[in-house]
């Protein structure tokens, strides 16, 4: 029987180069699949995501922010609509092209808009601004080349509006973009680069509140970027309104009185510490900072010498004057070193050893007591009472009156002001003398304070010696009409004097307005006390030489004498004397706060030959 060969198998039966082609099919085949798998399953979320933003673009729905509203509902920071021109990194798909055409449109450096491009390359998907509140014929054009800019689009969003430009402009404050130095620091971690913050006055201190919450759009877009449709979209949540203490009435009477005058107004209602008006000079159009400020316009606005952005209510500060011989009169009295009777003759000039100090009157004063020192503001008689008096007395009355310290109102940095420290000094320092104690007794020399600090002085004299919180904000309300803050008087210290050592000051100032210094603050039917002042800046003589180192004039007051409602400290910087320069805004002030609860009353025209032209 013959054997027959064993049949080969069919794989076998191919010649070679066929199975090692089979194989390398296989193989390849193999690849595919694990790479399928890699890709459908261990990347396949992160690849959906992809593809979807290449067809999706979010877009924030920017809140409008709350309004600033005064004490009796009057706006006094709104919003307006404006057209705002942003771009989508990722589909702008000829950068060069797009920043000539813009640059063309918009009237800027190529530059600028390739900066801005660049920012904004680490969130390609992410919309831009280029460039806010365009006028109709920046719109008209980007719309006209709306196909050559792909990735560019206009949006509508509200924009913070100041109706009435500068008014109360510093103690409001301003809105603009964050900037690059705060999105690095951890406060800012949750801003996005051109989004918008209150950057000073009551538009920061309590922006949490006046922001509100951003919605946003989810838009389809085409392979050139080119929007299609509204895929979803998220009404945002408006901010709160914050309602003011301020009297926008009494604010507008201030700002005029003040026109032309560098320095600061401000007024409190002595019972609570409210604050009903605020003025600063120079200041500057919050309006300017809803754009988008060139780096040019901030350098000029920032190194400004006359300083627009401080605001010299609590941020400046300057020698009180003869406004601070309220202070060594109360020492005075409360030590018993004075009494209302202690007389001092006034020659017009005092010796300390071979060292003349001069009255502001030639030919002086004559003998006076107290009340008549202070309503004449005699400097000669205070040089005298501040040496009986001693200058650790008087400094610390003035430290219980709110003196040397910040006044607490929260809206940015205070000034601290600076009270003597006769202490012994470090070695190598002179020691306190009695020449130091003279100058400091018509405060001047080391004595220095801020405005606010004088109203709480002199607010503190009016109600009976309670130092207040001053404070802006009466309360804060949501859309929804809920009250979600809302602030009440804070009363931080009753200061240690006797009722009758108050009650003589009031009276003393009275007689200043009625028949001393003050009389340009005069409003018949109304009694005002007050206090005028008068400091120097420089030696006496030098400040004919420029404007700028010419006195600075103050006048402190409040009204009514015996029922005070209203505090008014007026500063004009290089005014000259105060009542004649700084006597005359408290005075509209007042005829502007009570000209409804005084019908009767009607303007008082002091001829200049009654009003001695002093402090």
């Amino acid at each position: 029987m013959r054997l027959r060969a064993p049949t080969p198998h069919p794989v076998q039966a191919l010649p070679i180069r066929l199975r090692r082609a089979m194989v390398c099919v296989g193989i390849g085949c193999l690849i595919l699949l694990l790479r399928l798998w890699y890709l459908q399953i261990l990347e396949g979320d992160r690849y959906f995501t992809l593809s979807t933003n290449n067809r999706l673009r979010l877009r924030v729905v920017e809140a409008p922010r709350g309004f600033i509203l005064d004490r009796n509902g009057e706006a006094m920071v709104e919003n307006r609509p404006t057209f705002d021109l942003y771009a989508t990194p990722e589909d702008v798909t000829n950068p060069v092209e797009a920043t000539g055409v813009l640059a063309g449109i918009l009237q800027i450096p190529a530059s600028e808009i390739e900066a801005r491009l660049a920012e904004g390359r680490t969130r390609s998907y992410q919309p831009l601004l280029l460039r806010k509140d365009l006028d109709e014929a920046m719109m008209v054009a980007v719309e006209e080349r709306r196909i050559d800019l792909p990735g560019i689009n206009l949006r509508i969003r509200p924009v913070r509006a100041y109706p009435s430009g500068g008014t109360a402009a510093n103690l409001l404050g301003y809105v603009s973009e964050v900037n690059q130095s705060q999105l690095q620091r951890e406060e800012y971690r949750n801003f996005r680069p051109g989004e918008n913050l209150g950057q000073s006055g009551v538009e920061r201190r309590f922006d949490a509140f006046i922001r509100g919450v951003d919605g946003g759009e989810q838009i389809e877009v085409d392979a050139r970027g080119r929007a299609l449709r509204l895929v979803n979209r998220d009404e945002p949540s408006s901010g709160s309104n914050v309602f003011l203490t301020i009297d926008r009435k009494i604010q507008e009477a201030a700002e005029a009185a003040f026109i032309g005058k560098k320095g600061t107004v401000v007024a409190m209602n002595p019972t609570t510490g409210e604050i009903l008006a605020m003025v600063s000079r120079p200041s500057f159009d919050p309006n300017l900072f809803a754009q988008r400020l060139s780096g040019e316009e901030w350098r000029r606005i920032a190194t400004d010498t006359s300083h627009p952005l401080q605001n010299r209510a609590f941020q400046a500060q300057y020698p009180p004057g003869s406004i601070f011989k309220l202070m060594v009169a109360i020492a005075g009295l409360e030590s018993g070193a004075l009494i209302p009777e202690t007389r001092f003759n006034c020659p017009g000039q005092f010796y300390l050893g071979n060292v003349k100090f001069d009255d502001w009157k030639k030919g002086g004063h004559g003998t006076l007591d107290l009340p008549g020192a202070i309503v004449n503001s005699c400097n000669v008689y205070f040089y005298q009472a501040g040496l009986r008096v001693g200058i650790d007395e008087i400094v610390r009355v003035s430290r219980a009156f709110g003196l040397g310290e910040p006044p607490g109102l929260g809206l940015g940095d205070e000034a601290k002001g600076n009270l003597p420290n006769p202490q012994p000094r470090r070695r190598g320092q002179p020691n306190w003398t009695a020449g130091n104690t003279v100058i400091a007794s018509i405060g001047q020399g080391m004595v220095v304070t801020s405005p606010m600090q004088i109203l709480a002085m002199v607010s503190a004299i009016a109600n009976g010696g309670t130092i207040y919180r001053p404070f802006v904000v009466k309360k804060i309300v949501s859309l929804s009409g809920d009250v979600l803050e809302e602030y009440e008087p804070e009363a931080m210290r009753q200061v240690n004097v006797k009722q009758e050592t108050l009650a003589f000051i009031r009276q003393a100032m009275l007689g200043v307005v009625n028949e001393g210094t003050g009389q340009r603050a005069k409003v018949p039917g109304l009694p005002i006390g007050g206090k005028s002042g008068t400091a120097q800046v420089v030696k006496k003589g030098e400040e004919k030489r420029q404007a700028d180192l010419k006195d600075h004039a103050w006048f402190a007051s409040f009204a009514p004498v015996d029922n005070p409602q209203l505090a008014v400290v007026v500063l004009v910087e290089n005014g000259g004397f105060g009542g004649q320069m700084a006597a005359p805004v408290a005075k509209a002030v007042y005829e502007a706060a009570f000209k409804d609860r005084l019908p009767g009353a009607r303007q008082a025209i002091v001829e200049s030959k009654e009003v001695e032209d002093e402090d």
